[in-house]
């Protein structure tokens, strides 16, 4: 039987990873070091906390000494090089040394690349469709985009505020990618649907599965959405030619929700993959 600290942990992983790699679609030097101080914060304490629930799953006190200290497997290893990473890069932009922070960057994107593909090797033995090699950490990747694209394209809407002279169509990069890995999610929790029509011996949804199914679809694939195209339909270049500031505005607004349904429909999707072995 998981537990709830294995969603959390693996949410917040993704949320981790994701939201550095999102970090690609901002071009270096549109925003000052003040962006990046904040996001490798924020970065380094959602990677702290998935450490903790990682420490907690393999049994083992979470204390300073065990954070930095228990290296029981690979993933252990790159849930503590990502973190000293984030730590080090985050620190590089006080000191103005752009070819270390470069160097760290991309650092960071490939352990956390690893990570999350590592991350989903203990559940190989669970899951109940084919192809689980290549399917679960490819949903894990998917899934650390989506949730790194919302989070880090509402802090970087919010720029609009500190720079109001930032090009508008860098913000509608992030729009673009939250449809795009969205539609993978779907096609995969499609694909999945059709295995376990298939298969045999599996878990029957009940009530209680069938409340959280609906609202992975409800609100984690539908609202997402909705939000989606409202986000688009304010930054469209009439409503941006009407009141730019305002057409940030909002955009980032409807980011800022679609946090909230991102991040409910990944718990939900979590849950049900631990309890039921079959993507969602």
């Amino acid at each position: 039987m998981f537990s709830i600290a294995e969603i959390f942990y693996l949410v917040f992983s993704q949320l981790a990873v994701g939201g550095f790699i999102t970090m690609l679609l901002i071009p270096k030097g549109l925003v000052g070091a003040n962006f990046y101080r904040l996001m490798g914060g924020i970065y380094l304490l959602v990677c702290g906390l998935a450490r903790c629930a990682n420490l907690y799953i393999q049994e083992q006190p979470v204390n300073f000494v065990n954070f930095f200290g228990f290296w029981q497997d690979t993933e252990s290893v790159l849930v503590i090089s990502f973190v000293l990473i984030i730590c080090v890069y985050t620190l590089s932009w006080w000191f103005k040394s752009s070819i270390l922070t470069q160097i760290l960057f991309y650092s960071g994107i490939l352990c956390g690349s690893m990570w999350i593909v590592f991350s989903a090797f203990p559940h190989f033995k669970n899951v109940q469709f084919p192809g689980e090699t290549f399917l679960l950490p490819f949903q894990f990747l998917v899934s650390a985009v989506l949730l790194g694209t919302v989070h880090t394209g509402m802090w970087f809407g919010h720029w609009y505020l500190v720079t109001p002279e930032l090009p508008v169509h860098y913000l509608r990069r992030f729009n673009t990618v939250l449809l795009s890995t969205l539609v993978v999610t779907i096609s995969l929790f499609c694909i999945n649907m059709f295995f376990r029509s298939q298969a045999e011996d599996v878990a029957p949804f009940n009530f209680h599965y069938q409340l959280i199914f609906w609202m992975r679809l409800g609100i984690g694939f539908g609202g997402t959405l909705i939000l989606y195209f409202i986000s688009w339909d304010c930054l469209r270049p009439k409503s941006v030619a009407k009141d730019e500031v305002g057409a940030t505005r909002a955009a980032t607004g409807f980011l800022f929700i679609a946090i909230i349904t991102v991040f409910l429909g990944e718990f939900c999707s979590r849950y049900l993959f631990l309890s039921m072995q079959f993507l969602f």
